[in-house]
Protein backbone atom coordinates (compact mmCIF):
# COMPACT_ATOMS: atom_id res chain seq x y z
CA UNK A 1 0.00 0.00 0.00
CA UNK A 2 1.57 3.39 -0.60
CA UNK A 3 2.13 5.94 1.67
CA UNK A 4 0.25 9.33 1.74
CA UNK A 5 2.65 12.22 3.10
CA UNK A 6 0.08 14.98 5.05
CA UNK A 7 2.87 16.70 6.61
CA UNK A 8 6.25 17.15 8.18
CA UNK A 9 6.79 18.03 11.88
CA UNK A 10 9.88 18.46 13.78
CA UNK A 11 10.23 15.59 17.07
CA UNK A 12 12.98 16.34 19.07
CA UNK A 13 15.40 18.49 16.75
CA UNK A 14 14.60 15.71 13.68
CA UNK A 15 12.20 16.58 10.53
CA UNK A 16 9.36 13.55 10.79
CA UNK A 17 6.68 12.83 7.78
CA UNK A 18 3.49 11.93 9.06
CA UNK A 19 0.81 10.77 6.87
CA UNK A 20 -1.68 7.94 6.12
CA UNK A 21 -0.91 4.31 4.57
CA UNK A 22 -0.33 0.40 5.37
CA UNK A 23 1.34 0.88 9.21
CA UNK A 24 1.25 -3.28 8.98
CA UNK A 25 0.72 -5.74 11.60
CA UNK A 26 1.21 -8.68 13.48
CA UNK A 27 -0.87 -12.35 13.35
CA UNK A 28 -2.42 -12.94 16.66
CA UNK A 29 -4.38 -16.45 16.96
CA UNK A 30 -4.10 -16.98 13.86
CA UNK A 31 -5.60 -13.62 12.11
CA UNK A 32 -3.93 -10.72 10.86
CA UNK A 33 -3.96 -7.78 13.41
CA UNK A 34 -3.55 -4.38 11.40
CA UNK A 35 -1.71 -1.88 13.34
CA UNK A 36 -3.62 1.40 13.94
CA UNK A 37 -0.53 3.12 13.47
CA UNK A 38 3.54 3.08 13.99
CA UNK A 39 6.28 5.17 14.68
CA UNK A 40 9.56 4.30 12.38
CA UNK A 41 12.49 5.54 13.92
CA UNK A 42 14.56 4.61 10.90
CA UNK A 43 12.80 6.63 8.48
CA UNK A 44 11.44 9.36 10.93
CA UNK A 45 8.41 8.39 9.65
CA UNK A 46 4.65 8.20 11.27
CA UNK A 47 2.33 5.84 9.71
CA UNK A 48 -1.67 6.19 10.52
CA UNK A 49 -3.77 3.14 9.44
CA UNK A 50 -6.51 5.30 6.61
CA UNK A 51 -9.50 3.66 8.60
CA UNK A 52 -9.06 5.76 11.29
CA UNK A 53 -10.02 8.48 9.15
CA UNK A 54 -13.11 10.29 10.10
CA UNK A 55 -13.25 8.12 13.50
CA UNK A 56 -11.84 11.46 15.70
CA UNK A 57 -11.53 9.59 19.21
CA UNK A 58 -9.59 6.49 17.48
CA UNK A 59 -7.49 8.90 14.65
CA UNK A 60 -6.37 11.37 17.91
CA UNK A 61 -5.53 8.78 20.18
CA UNK A 62 -3.52 6.57 17.22
CA UNK A 63 -1.37 10.14 16.73
CA UNK A 64 -0.75 11.09 20.53
CA UNK A 65 0.51 7.34 20.75
CA UNK A 66 2.52 7.10 17.88
CA UNK A 67 3.87 10.85 18.25
CA UNK A 68 4.49 10.03 21.64
CA UNK A 69 6.62 7.14 20.75
CA UNK A 70 8.45 9.48 18.45
CA UNK A 71 9.66 12.35 21.27
CA UNK A 72 9.76 9.58 24.19
CA UNK A 73 11.73 7.11 22.66
CA UNK A 74 12.03 5.76 26.06
CA UNK A 75 8.74 5.63 27.38
CA UNK A 76 7.28 2.83 28.04
CA UNK A 77 4.59 1.19 26.62
CA UNK A 78 1.89 1.53 29.34
CA UNK A 79 2.38 4.92 29.90
CA UNK A 80 1.95 5.68 26.41
CA UNK A 81 -1.13 3.59 25.58
CA UNK A 82 -2.17 5.98 29.40
CA UNK A 83 -1.27 9.05 27.78
CA UNK A 84 -2.74 8.57 24.11
CA UNK A 85 -6.00 7.47 25.80
CA UNK A 86 -6.92 10.14 28.28
CA UNK A 87 -5.52 12.95 25.26
CA UNK A 88 -8.12 11.01 23.08
CA UNK A 89 -10.90 11.38 25.86
CA UNK A 90 -9.78 15.32 26.08
CA UNK A 91 -10.25 15.46 22.60
CA UNK A 92 -13.13 14.03 21.54
CA UNK A 93 -15.11 15.83 24.26
CA UNK A 94 -13.76 19.53 23.72
CA UNK A 95 -14.75 19.14 19.96
CA UNK A 96 -18.33 19.08 21.01
CA UNK A 97 -18.09 22.24 23.03
CA UNK A 98 -18.03 25.90 21.70
CA UNK A 99 -15.46 27.51 23.63
CA UNK A 100 -16.76 30.47 26.34
CA UNK A 101 -17.27 33.46 25.11
CA UNK A 102 -15.10 36.37 26.29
Amino acid sequence: MSFRKILSININGKRWVVGYGYPGGEKIRGKIRVHDGICNWDKRKIIIQAKNRGRSRSLAETIFHEVAHARFPDMNEDAIEELSSLAGKIFTKMQKYEPAKE
